[in-house]
């Protein structure tokens, strides 16, 4: 059976639909055909869980479940030397670079999707690209879904069973490996803001559509277009907010390093979304096991602050500005916060008020 879907995997907007599958932008084939190298090479395990809601939305509990999870894996002789939360990994373009890298460093051969869902659990197993896409574009993948983890690791077992593979995998950890948050700042992270930004232009990427080209299912293209729809209603938004910034910018479409150097633009403006102490390893911040939220400093225009305590698994957006040049992180005040909207008028304000001090 056929599934098509966007070849624009991962294609990166603030905001996105909640807890739409990553797998869902990449056309492949649905199998039950077993990789032939799983039993002998690493894999990595990508997971997502429906997030719990409450007085913030945060991570959902997985321990317990991948526990179960990768015991199975022991017992069929998958060596899952990762578990990645989905949330993670599109944090942002950076996250998506360092997991890459970090997959291909250690010699990743296959990748596995686990979702959970309302209706149950989806199980993907492909092999890995070697890059940020993960799968390549029409390729034959195993696939399977129930509404029961037990029923479904079964059927997974059977299908491995069956493809009776020499097993080569015999130093498989016990337990589950848990990627957290990698590091996006290539140089040094400054707390401040550059007052040269003054008198320079800030590029700001606009949020990228998903491309079209080549899909014939109705119901992807359905849901490509009702995402698409999201992202000129959001960029509209982002218009709107930056109406308020004080200085020179200008609304760009995503480039490479190269192009910004030769379009001249010195700073860039970028953001990073996960839980929060997440999002604060990537920028970076020391992050202590005892902290149970963090605070972010709101701006009271024109120069009053107040203070919004989050929890640290909450999800939450930080906006942050990139020299193209030195490559370093101007971050300002922690202020992040639980929409993308509220994040960048936080930056926006911070980032207003400390120049006007140095005024």
């Amino acid at each position: 059976m056929r599934i098509t879907f966007s070849t624009l995997l991962f294609a990166f907007a603030v905001g996105l639909s909640a807890q739409t599958p990553i797998y869902n932008y990449v056309s492949f084939n649905k199998t039950l055909t077993v990789p032939s190298n799983l039993n002998s090479e690493r894999t990595a395990v990508i997971f997502s869980v429906p997030n719990k809601e409450g007085g913030f939305s945060e991570v959902g509990e997985y321990e317990s479940l991948l526990s179960q999870v990768h015991k199975a894996f022991v017992t069929m002789g998958i060596d899952a030397i990762f578990y990645l939360n989905e949330l993670n990994f599109t944090a942002s373009n950076g996250a998506r670079n360092s997991y890459t890298e970090l997959f291909n460093s250690r010699q990743i051969k296959n990748v596995i999707f686990l979702t959970q869902h309302a209706g149950g659990y989806e199980f993907i197993l492909a092999p890995f690209d070697g890059t940020r896409r993960l799968i390549k574009d029409g390729s034959d993948v195993f696939y399977l879904e129930n509404h029961e983890l037990y029923s479904l690791l079964l059927n997974v077992g059977k299908e491995v069973r069956r493809a009776d593979q020499e097993l080569y995998n015999f130093l498989i950890p016990e337990k589950p490996n848990y990627l957290q948050g990698l590091s996006i700042v290539e140089k040094s992270l400054l707390k401040n803001y550059p007052g040269i930004l003054r008198r320079s232009k800030l590029a700001v990427e606009r949020f990228a559509t998903l491309d079209t080209t080549g899909i014939s299912n109705n119901d992807v293209l359905k849901n490509i277009g009702r995402y698409n729809r999201e992202v000129v209603q959001k960029n509209n938004e982002l218009e709107k907010i930056l109406e308020k910034y004080p200085y020179e910018y200008e609304l760009v479409d995503p480039m490479t390093d190269d192009e910004m150097k030769r379009k001249r633009y010195q700073f860039i403006l970028r953001s990073v979304s996960s839980s929060a102490d997440i999002v604060k390893q990537m920028l970076d911040y020391e992050v202590s096991p005892n902290e149970t939220g963090f605070v972010s400093v709101i701006p009271i225009m024109p120069d009053q602050t107040r203070v919004k305590t989050i929890p640290r698994k909450a999800i939450v957006h930080k906006f942050y500005i990139r020299q193209n040049i030195s490559k370093n992180v101007h971050v300002g005040e922690w202020d992040a916060d639980v929409t993308w909207q509220e994040a960048l008028n936080n930056m926006i304000g911070n980032l207003t008020q400390e120049l006007n001090i140095k005024n």
